[in-house]
């Protein structure tokens, strides 16, 4: 369906990718794995054409359909949700307007000419049914309560936030049941309940798909083939995560080996060109060998992963509750939740946990003031010294450098690429624009921003979406050694589980 042959692409002066050769076949269940930064969304762009590569072939199958929900997505329309959703079966909307204007056309039709009209009414009703289109109905309804979409104030879709318009095309794309599904990162707007229900999904899903995804419990239920991306090179590995972590050990060694083995060879065919070069008697055979490096496919010295540094300075510590909600009532026009009463003690650790767009995020806001509340009081302590980090920021063409500046706008270049290597963020990365990195990267460096605040109370919402397999580690490592009190959004069960945080439902 997809073949990918002697790929080259360089993003700036960094190559990504060092010709890579790999194939797609109709049916294969694909998770891309890859740590932050190592151009997993560029190849995703690359094969949906939305990037020229520097050299190589793309090659589609002329016969096959794909379709791409990509991280940073942009759906601007005046349609409805339900209307965008159901666009998907136009075509056959407009068969079943035709077969009803065939039968009213027997009205005034000649009765010589009925069964012309009836055969071809006939006709068209077959092709519905073939089609399913008398389950349209219910296939919409599935997508939309299996992935949690809200369609009951029938609001626009550029109305609609980021991860809310993205769940909204991926539920058109499921719809659509193209050949080739391109995901990067669908799990990150979705509750632990819709990752289960799109788990399931794909798990039944006849065509293929390729999905990017640092949850890793979620590739190895849906996945029969890994592609890992590294060294510059794509590995493909036959069957779930687990599977793929067995082989990999085998073949990291075995690439170990053969790196050491050429660059030993290297060396002493270049120490024997240097000797011979110059004399009259060898300089044939020197300028042999040095075609015979200049040949050669260089193997990539073996990357390790980048150790990352989460840090959550501490200010103070006090002996009263840290927030307190009674009777609260939050949302927008109307409320969206009511009559919520907790209290958070100091030094204790909470995730609150339920289903998307049920007002998890809206409550963040609203107890830290930046919305009003409907009805009820909250009270948070004056004592709090608090450090937030909500799930969206809107991104620009400003640096991470640019992006320190404007609230620490007298530091030093120096010291501001120092506290971004400690998350992973150095060389040329510090002086991309934000909406040059990837999103791992981008959640990397507003934490390095936000470790320059020290506080007592840590508000996170969502913060592991992007994040790779170390830097959950660290983060993880960081919120469990906090000793403030620490609320926590997320969707990953397996995470906060594991901190054995006081679980909040709404």
């Amino acid at each position: 369906m997809l073949e990918v042959k002697n790929l080259r692409f360089n993003y700036g002066d960094q190559e990504l990718f060092n010709n890579i050769d790999i194939k797609i076949n109709p049916g294969e269940h694909v998770g891309l794995i890859g740590i932050n930064g190592v151009g997993k969304s560029t190849f995703m762009n690359l094969i949906a054409h939305r990037l020229t590569p520097d050299s190589g072939e793309i090659v589609w199958d002329k016969n096959t359909t794909y379709s791409y929900l990509d991280q940073h997505l942009l759906v601007y329309d005046d349609q409805t949700i339900e209307e965008y959703l159901y666009d998907v079966y136009t075509p056959l909307f407009e068969q079943e307007k035709r077969m009803n204007q065939l039968y009213e056309s027997l009205v005034a039709a000649e009765e010589s000419s009925y069964d012309k009209i009836l055969n071809k009414a006939y006709q068209i009703q077959e092709q519905l049914e073939q089609a399913n289109f008398y389950m349209i109905k219910s296939k919409v309804g599935n997508i939309i309560q299996g992935l949690g979409i809200d369609v009951t104030e029938k609001r626009k879709l550029r109305e609609l936030s980021g991860g809310q318009k993205a769940k909204v095309f991926l539920g058109k794309m499921l719809l659509e049941e193209k050949d080739v599904l391109l995901l990067d990162e669908p799990t990150n707007f979705l509750d632990t309940h819709h990752i289960d229900w799109l788990a399931k999904f794909l798990i039944n899903y006849k065509n293929a798909f390729l999905v990017i995804s640092h949850h890793s419990s979620f590739l190895n239920t849906i996945c029969n083939v890994i592609l890992a991306l590294e060294n510059k090179q794509m590995i493909k590995y036959k069957g779930n995560m687990d599977d793929y972590q067995r082989q990999k050990e085998q073949n990291q060694d075995t690439y170990r080996k053969e790196y050491i083995k050429q660059q030993q060879f290297i060396k002493k065919t270049e120490e024997f060109i240097n000797k011979n070069i110059v004399r009259a008697t060898t300089t044939k055979r020197a300028q042999s060998r040095r075609k015979m490096l200049d040949k050669i496919t260089v193997i990539e010295k073996p990357q390790s992963e980048k150790k990352v540094y989460f840090q959550f300075d501490f200010t103070k510590s006090f002996h009263l509750d840290s927030l307190v909600v009674e009777d609260l009532s939050i949302g927008y026009t109307y409320p969206i939740l009511e009559n919520i009463n907790l209290t958070f003690e100091f030094g204790k650790k909470y995730v609150i946990i339920g289903k998307n767009g049920i007002g998890k995020t809206t409550f963040l806001k609203t107890v830290l003031d930046f919305m009003t509340p409907i009805k009820g009081k909250i009270r948070l302590s004056k004592l709090n010294d608090i450090s937030y980090f909500p799930q969206e920021i809107p991104l620009c063409d400003a640096t991470p450098i640019d992006y320190f500046r404007e609230d620490y706008p007298l530091m030093e270049d120096g010291a501001i690429r120092v506290i971004l290597a400690k998350y992973g963020i150095s060389g040329l990365l510090p002086l991309k624009p934000m909406t040059q990195l990837s999103g791992g990267e981008v959640t990397k460096v507003r934490f390095a921003k936000m470790s320059l605040t020290p506080s007592n109370l840590l508000i996170l919402d969502e913060p592991t979406n992007h994040l790779d397999r170390i830097a959950k580690s660290s983060l993880f490592q960081a919120i469990e050694k906090y000793p403030g009190t620490v609320i926590l959004v997320s969707h990953e069960k397996y995470f906060y589980k594991q901190l054995q945080m006081k679980e909040i439902k709404f």
